[in-house]
């Protein structure tokens, strides 16, 4: 199922021109520099193609003859390759090798532009014949650039004096092109995507773009032990995928990967999604899973911003003032975007030189709009700060569950489970939950972020169980009588009288009591409420604090001498609360 919808988005990109999708017997590669030859075969010029990205070069994506797939033996692709194939420049020292790469390259294009009579085509066989591989870097255009080359991008040919690049001549694409249907397959059998009799693929192309995955690619499909075949097939032939279909698929998933706005990177998951036709959308759906325009990237990255449709940031609006109202989203789409289309998400992650497939989701996409505008109802919090994000993206939810913020201690697998549950409208990981209550014992912190996801936890957990819990709401419920909410306010309190007795101390109680207390009630509090007397005493005004840690100890008859997971969650959420609620009403009083 999901390479049948993969190779029919593929058709559709195809068909759309807006769409940079490579026809059969082309791919997508990175390339560094361009070798300009003249007509009789000599070197004249090396172009550099890169472009910038941030502080860096990068190489440019160019669409070229469709790429091999290397293990460890030689194999030379077709007018685009790296330097050790295409100049025999050698790398750590092995020279012999470079040579026969070299001797690869050229020999593949013997037997293709042999007897070609383009005036490009003869140009380049006549350079391939004159080079001499191991004087390459002896060469005087190459000297200076040999640990640029050395990089691994690819190069490819122009001819001197003419525009485009040789790959891009009409006679040279027809004969790549006649030479690559006659290599396919010689196995014939039914096609599990099209379900037609057809060459069946024997290698699948590698997926690129998967965060973790090697950086040459990884396979979707692939058989490389014995133990993985069956009834004495061979490679493909054990899941028989047309050649057709097979490059179909991989370049439409190879497309979602490179396009931002078709690829979300969470932890260790990388999730592509798409709608059975191009539109809006979309981008719409880009745009609800990450409203600030930025996509998360890998530890050491900088964030990437692209830029939207008008229309679809003015959607996006009304969408979220929708969401604050409590009014159904379907009335704002209605009219804006096909609510009833198709839509497809899938999760992909690395495992060793294979992807494994994390989740896989068909819907509406109205179905998806609602279930991600509800995981964003679900987190809805009072800020502490006024510049903490209205919607929290999924990356810095996960980023709050590992030591230090670092985004690559992130636990494996949770990714995928939370996008899941966002997905599917279920209850969120109680993985998740636990490594949120887990960080905030450790470090004593308690931030906007994490008190979100607890909420929502808690929330979902209520409404999945059909519990008739109390719901909890955004900020303080002075109402909420559970004991743990009620001991969360009354730490917050506690800290705050503190904080008034000593204005400007380094340290408060939450740095040395929070987990404890948020655990083991019974043994910490006693002690506490000792210490607030002092503190109370000491402040100018700690008769005011003194009445609205007695209002909260109304409701308080004991301190339990443990609370479970849950009870740890509802005393964050108090402690948050409460400590929004003081100094909220502070800021409005020094503002008048």
């Amino acid at each position: 199922m999901i390479l049948q919808k993969l190779y029919q988005y593929y058709e559709t990109l195809l068909n759309d021109e807006h769409a940079e999708i490579s026809r059969p017997g082309y791919s997508i590669a990175k390339v560094s520099h361009a070798l300009v030859i003249s007509a009789n075969g000599i070197l004249t010029n090396i172009i550099d193609m890169r472009v910038e990205r941030g502080k860096n070069l990068v190489s440019r994506e160019m669409n070229v003859p469709e790429q091999v797939k290397r293990s460890s033996g030689i194999s030379a692709n077709f007018m685009c390759d790296n330097s050790t194939y295409v100049l025999g420049l050698a790398k750590g020292g092995k020279k012999e090798r470079s040579i026969d790469t070299f001797n690869h390259f050229a020999r593949l294009h013997e037997e293709i532009l042999g007897d070609i009579q383009d005036k490009g085509a003869i140009a380049l066989l006549q350079f391939l014949r004159k080079w001499d591989p191991k004087k390459a870097e002896d060469h005087p255009l190459i000297a200076s650039l040999v640990e640029e080359l050395d990089k691994g991008g690819n190069l490819v040919f122009r001819l001197e004096g003419e525009i485009g690049y040789l790959h891009e001549r009409p006679m040279i694409m027809e004969k790549w092109e006649r030479f690559a249907l006659q290599r396919e397959s010689d196995l014939i059998a039914q096609c599990l995507v099209t379900g037609e009799y057809s060459p069946i693929a024997r290698l699948h192309p590698n997926i690129k773009g998967v965060v973790g995955a090697q950086s040459s690619g990884a396979s979707l499909v692939s058989f490389n032990q014995e133990s993985f075949t069956s009834y004495g097939k061979e490679g493909g032939g054990n899941a028989p995928v047309s050649a057709s279909a097979t490059f179909g698929y991989t370049t439409a998933l190879n497309y979602l990967l490179r396009n931002e706005k078709h690829r979300i990177r969470i932890g260790d998951t990388t999730t592509v999604f798409w709608a059975e036709r191009p539109g809006l959308e979309e981008d719409l759906l880009s745009a609800l899973f990450y409203p600030s325009q930025v996509e998360s990237q890998e530890a050491g990255d900088e964030p990437k911003r692209f830029e939207r449709d008008p229309k679809t940031l003015d959607l996006l609006k009304d969408l979220f003032l929708k969401l604050k109202s409590g009014s159904p989203i379907r009335e704002t789409l209605r009219d804006e975007v096909d609510l009833n289309v198709n839509f497809y998400i899938l999760g992909l992650a690395p495992n060793a030189s294979r992807l494994s497939i994390r989740f896989w989701h068909m819907d509406s996409f109205g179905s998806f709009a609602e279930k991600i505008i509800q995981h964003y109802a679900d987190l809805s919090l009072v800020k502490g700060f006024a510049n903490e994000p209205d919607f929290i993206p999924v990356s810095l939810i996960l980023k709050e569950t590992a030591p230090l913020g670092d985004a690559k201690r992130i636990a494996p697998l949770l990714g995928g489970i939370l996008m899941r549950s966002i997905l599917t409208g279920g209850p969120y990981p109680q993985a998740l939950y636990q490594s949120m209550i887990s960080r905030i014992r450790a470090d004593q912190k308690v931030n906007y972020i994490r008190a979100s996801m607890i909420k929502a936890c808690l929330t979902r957990n209520n409404r999945f169980h059909k519990r008739n819990e109390v719901p909890i709401s955004m900020k303080l419920d002075e109402k909420n009588s559970k004991i743990s909410y009620r001991l969360g306010r009354l730490f917050a309190l506690l800290e705050k009288a503190q904080l008034d007795a000593n204005p400007g101390i380094n340290a408060t109680i939450r740095d040395r009591y929070f987990g404890a207390a948020s655990a083991s009630p019974g043994s910490v509090f006693p002690l506490l409420l000792r210490l607030a007397q002092h503190h109370i005493s000491k402040a100018e005004y700690g008769w005011s604090m003194d009445k609205k840690i007695e209002e909260v100890m109304n409701g308080v008859t004991q301190f339990p001498s443990h609370f479970n997971l849950e009870d740890q969650g509802l005393f964050v959420l108090g402690y948050y609360h409460q400590r929004s609620s003081l100094y909220e009403k502070k800021t409005k009083e020094e503002s008048r």
